[in-house]
């Protein structure tokens, strides 16, 4: 199995199944904390999403390496803080706040 170590930035748990999409996708631990760290947080489908907006930090920081690094990335954390899996989208922040045109109900579910 991939090592990856606790992030520092928190006292985030690791799930197993996020320890080897981090590492399949090559998340790096700097990038990850500090994700952690200045990253925005959605509640959508039941998880917390986080990812980095550039808008909201710092006009110092938002040419530096690690940003652009961070950029895309979406970590998803239970209600437990426990870090569940890690993707890449280019457009994560939209991706996130874009509500499904059509949701099924259970009842729908059910009946198809």
């Amino acid at each position: 199995m991939p090592h990856c170590r606790q992030p520092e930035s928190s006292a985030f748990t690791l799930t197993r199944h996020f320890v080897e999409r981090s590492a399949l996708r090559q998340l790096r631990d700097d990038v990850l904390d500090f994700i952690l760290e200045f990253g925005s947080r959605t509640r959508a489908s039941g998880m917390t999403h986080v990812t980095v907006l550039e808008r909201d930090l710092p006009r110092g920081w938002r040419r530096t390496d690690v940003v652009r690094q961070a950029r895309g990335w979406i970590v998803l954390l239970n209600d437990e803080e426990r870090l569940i899996t890690c993707y890449r989208r280019g457009d994560a922040n939209r991706f996130i706040r874009r509500k499904p045109k059509h949701r099924m109900s259970d009842t729908q579910l059910h009946r198809a």
